[in-house]
């Protein structure tokens, strides 16, 4: 056997093995999600995930954003949004280059300066131009809005976090919060914060999320991508946010699988301060609701 033919025997073992581990799915995000699977059989990064703020002040991540709004845009006007994204290599972020994190690909935190309005959104990649991604949102108040984009990369499944802002003409009128609200009823329904006064200063909060009704009974919620509910906190600032999910392992196996009883939740806030804090759940057989509550770390 010659030798070149000989190394081509040796090298082709390690040939196979690299193109195999290149094709088997990629690492789970470690300090985000856990590796699951949907009912489809598609992995979908889910799970506990990170109770740290991530100040995007601080922080940056090497890809490229531009959000693109509407000029001129009013309170209670519906608007289309173009946002623009490339990889760190400059090529197009496009729908195949994002894996599926509690059932979608990109999630988008929309909240203005007051704190008042906050939405989640998901764009949908556009057909035609690679790394165009579209949504459409209408903004409740006049003000400075800030967008957060929260999602992981095929290539590296590392969560990626981008930041933007678009402005919307008018008068403000709302008013950020100023003092701790843990409880907030809407009709005949009471959703509550319960927080453990011991993990203050820097440390973890654990918060218990709990929903019932006028009666006192618990409230069955059902799925919200993935998870029984979901959570974010924005500092008054808004340099940045957590996105938080319940502690307890329970994930809903499909869309009429439903959870009553209290959720558990970790924060772990940057400093001391008010911080404002939206609960999304899903209350059986209505759309989504968006629960604000306030949240004071320290004296």
């Amino acid at each position: 056997m010659s030798p070149s033919l000989r190394a081509l025997v040796i090298a082709l073992p390690f040939a196979g093995t690299y193109f195999v581990t290149r094709s088997l799915p990629v690492t789970p995000c470690d300090f985000l999600h856990e590796e699951t699977y949907n009912s489809e059989g598609i992995i979908d990064y889910c799970g506990g995930g990170d109770s740290a703020f991530v100040d995007l002040s601080l922080r940056k991540w090497p890809l490229s954003l531009d959000f693109r709004s509407p000029a001129g845009l009013s309170p209670g006007e519906n608007a289309e949004f173009e946002i623009n994204i490339r990889q760190f290599d400059g090529s197009p972020l496009t729908g195949d280059d994002v894996a599926l994190s509690h059932t979608k690909k990109i999630h988008l935190l929309v909240v203005d300066e007051s704190l008042t309005d906050y939405q989640h959104l998901h764009p949908e990649p556009d057909s035609l131009y690679d790394g165009t991604w579209r949504c459409a949102l209408t903004p409740k108040n006049a003000g400075k809005y800030f967008v957060f984009f929260d999602f992981i990369p095929t290539r590296s499944p590392r969560r990626v976090l981008l930041t933007s802002f678009f402005d919307v003409e008018g008068d403000r009128v709302a008013e950020p919060p100023v003092q701790e609200k843990l409880l907030f009823s809407s009709g005949k329904r009471r959703f509550e914060l319960k927080k453990d006064e011991s993990g203050e200063g820097g440390q973890s909060v654990k918060l218990v999320f709990e929903a019932s009704d006028e009666d006192g009974k618990t409230l069955a919620l059902r799925p919200v991508m993935g998870a029984f509910a979901h959570m974010v906190a924005f500092d008054g600032d808004l340099k940045g946010f957590a996105h938080l999910h319940p502690l307890e392992n329970v994930l809903p196996a499909n869309e009429s699988d439903s959870h009553q009883g209290p959720l558990t939740f970790s924060f772990s806030p940057p400093g001391n301060g008010l911080y404002r804090l939206w609960a999304q759940v899903r209350i059986s057989g209505e759309s989504e609701t968006f629960i604000p509550f306030d949240l004071k770390v320290g004296s």
